[in-house]
């Protein structure tokens, strides 16, 4: 017989969800604490007694969320991913042509962009992932699930491209968008200015050679090429 649980020893669920929803804003407040002090020290400088004091927590409390510092640095550049899919896939939601998926892309990665040369906590992020091997493998997974997603999208627009060319191709746009952001930073003026430009014509480019290849490889392949207009 299943031994009945005492009406004591419960823990009403109102409770449990309250005290759910407790553990969840104080999360927040530490990532938001140490995200604010990252924009103003840069990621090496900050401390965890420093992050407690932001957050109004006690250092005790603190390492019952996060064991260290590199757990922090983890759980920001998570959220930081977070953010940046839901804006990826609110560029591509309505995708129905090549050329609308094309678009999307350079939306996006204008967006992108724009977000690391305004928001300090974009580069904050990056100097910590530059020193932090599991950062970078956190970092490496997103890229190629971000690749995926764009892998899904295009290859119905271009069903004669090879796979694995196409997810590749996908991986490197993406990752590029991300270099691009990060090393304008470090451009003098004239040369930053061209950063974007040259990334949509890089990226014009490698689609353009995929359309092409599919055009190419599908049956009626001598007929002429479309328009960007008609795609």
């Amino acid at each position: 017989m299943e031994r009945e649980v005492p009406m004591a020893t419960r823990k009403p669920a109102g409770r449990r969800r309250a005290s759910q929803a407790r553990s969840k804003a104080t999360v927040e407040r530490i990532l938001d604490s140490a995200a604010s002090l990252i924009v103003e020290k840069g990621a090496d400088a900050v401390t965890m007694t420093e992050i407690a004091r932001r957050a109004d927590v006690v250092i005790g409390s603190l390492y019952q969320y996060f064991a260290d510092k590199s757990a922090i640095n983890r759980a920001l550049l998570v959220r930081h991913h977070e953010e940046v899919g839901r804006m990826l896939r609110g560029y591509l939601s309505d995708v129905g042509t090549f050329n609308d998926f094309a678009a999307g892309i350079e939306a996006a990665a204008a967006k992108y962009y724009e977000l690391h040369q305004s928001d300090p906590l974009f580069n904050g992020i990056w100097s910590a992932v530059q020193t932090d091997a599991e950062l970078q493998r956190i970092d490496l997974a997103d890229t190629l699930q971000n690749a995926r997603q764009l892998h899904a999208i295009s290859k119905p627009l271009l069903p004669a491209v090879d796979s694995d060319e196409l997810m590749a191709t996908c991986a490197l746009l993406i990752q590029f968008a991300l270099t691009t952001g990060r090393f304008a930073l470090a451009m003098p003026a004239p040369l930053k200015r061209q950063m974007l430009p040259i990334y949509r014509r890089i990226m014009r480019g490698a689609l353009d050679a995929l359309y092409a290849e599919n055009a190419h490889s599908r049956p009626g392949k001598n007929t002429p090429r479309r328009g960007r207009e008609d795609r």
